[in-house]
């Protein structure tokens, strides 16, 4: 098992060091079946240290690794990557809350409800993870020029995250992320006010 941790790992390091991003999906597809052998929560876990941009594009660009996750499976790798970095000593470029990023922004389900719900996660937990949701706020929403990558040329193409999307929906477990910035803002608040009541 430590063996093919450290496999793994060997593998992370060398794709992130030896990269050619110029054309993400032809360069991350080279590895696909090497990083079919490990776990997805382990990589992203791992590759948190990474910055937030490469991370995601490694994301976008490996659709194999996450197209049939179900709503457990990705609870699986919220686990994995708790406890998470404190908001406010991070900034857009960490990737310690990548899940939630790529679950919210991309995949367009509500995956902060999704961990709020959690109670194996702490209320220090949830709320650092408000605190980073409400900090990064504008960028939980794609604009046109994500759209325009998401071209299945540059990354995933944009109909590919719509049949996982839909995948996920349609379980019951997790609700679409329908805000817009400043109800997304309001609904954090009302969290946080909820979660200091607990505390008191």
């Amino acid at each position: 098992m430590k063996n093919q941790q450290q496999d793994m790992i060997n593998l992370l390091d060398e794709i992130y060091w030896n990269g050619n991003y110029s054309s993400p999906i032809d360069y991350f597809s080279q590895f696909i079946n090497e990083l079919k052998k490990y776990e997805l929560s382990e990589i992203l876990a791992y590759q948190a240290k990474f910055p937030f941009q490469y991370v995601i594009s490694f994301i976008l660009s490996t659709p194999l690794l996450w197209m049939n996750k179900s709503v457990m499976d990705w609870l699986v790798i919220m686990s994995a990557l708790n406890p998470r970095p404190k908001p406010f000593k991070i900034d857009i470029e960490d990737a310690g809350y990548i899940d939630i990023h790529f679950l919210c922004k991309y995949m367009r389900v509500n995956a902060i409800e999704l961990f709020l719900k959690q109670g194996k996660f702490s209320n220090q937990d949830k709320e650092k993870l408000l605190l980073y949701s409400n900090k990064v706020a504008v960028d939980l929403f794609m604009d046109e020029l994500d759209i325009e990558f998401l071209d299945g040329e540059d990354w995933v193409h944009l109909d590919r995250i719509e049949v996982a999307r839909l995948n996920l929906v349609s379980s019951g477990r997790i609700n679409q992320f329908q805000y817009t910035e400043d109800e997304l803002r309001e609904y954090i608040q009302k969290e946080l006010k909820a979660l200091s009541r607990l505390e008191e």
